[in-house]
């Protein structure tokens, strides 16, 4: 995640109503939030999956 992206996702964390990208967050966070709660979900992989998630609804593009 580059920094400019990353300032964003603080962003969206501190003043949810101004950020652009709060509904990519959203998206993100319900579908992270689901695998975390698969069986089969590694801790390990949580945030990372976040990360790209954000980042592909931000973007449109993800550096898998």
């Amino acid at each position: 995640m580059d920094d400019t992206l990353a300032r964003e996702l603080v962003q969206v964390l501190q003043q949810p109503a101004d950020s652009q990208y709060q509904e990519a967050f959203e998206r993100a966070f319900e579908l992270t939030r689901s695998y975390a709660g698969s069986a089969g979900a590694q801790a390990l992989a949580i945030p990372v999956l976040f990360e790209q998630l954000f980042e592909l609804f931000a973007t449109g593009k993800s550096e898998v």
